[in-house]
């Protein structure tokens, strides 16, 4: 049976792993907006490199041992990636997917975002071993 059970440093690696994953997807998208005229997803890439930084500065309170700091930003990350982040482009992609470079362009921003919204659920509900 696969063990879970995740320490906080490996969690905060696989969550930084996210960010990164989020960044790249959205500077990717700002090069093709800039060059084509035509962003991977109909999010403002410039607002989703900004709100991937943003994440990426809420693991520092994991990183400081801020476990409750932590767990309370990261049930927040869950609600805006999980709301923006897959269930938004869900809708959107199912409803207008001409909104979008290419079908696999949605899939693969809901996707990287699921992986997102898993590890930040993890950490919310604290499921991670917080010692050495």
């Amino acid at each position: 049976m696969l063990d879970f059970d995740l320490k906080l440093n490996t969690l905060l690696k696989l969550q930084l792993s996210y960010s990164i994953l989020g960044i790249l997807f959205n500077i990717v998208s700002w090069g093709l907006l800039l060059s084509s005229g035509k962003a991977l997803t109909p999010t403002d890439p410039k607002l989703g490199v900004w709100v991937m930084i943003l994440y990426a500065l809420f693991l520092l309170a994991g990183k400081m041992k801020r476990i409750l700091l932590f767990r309370i930003l990261m049930f927040l990350a869950v609600l805006v990636f999980g709301y923006s982040g897959v269930i938004k482009h869900m809708l959107t992609l199912s409803h207008s997917p001409e909104l979008y470079r290419t079908v696999g362009a949605g899939v693969l921003a809901i996707g990287i975002n699921l992986f997102g919204v898993g590890l930040n659920g993890y950490a919310a509900l604290g499921l991670f071993k917080a010692k050495k």
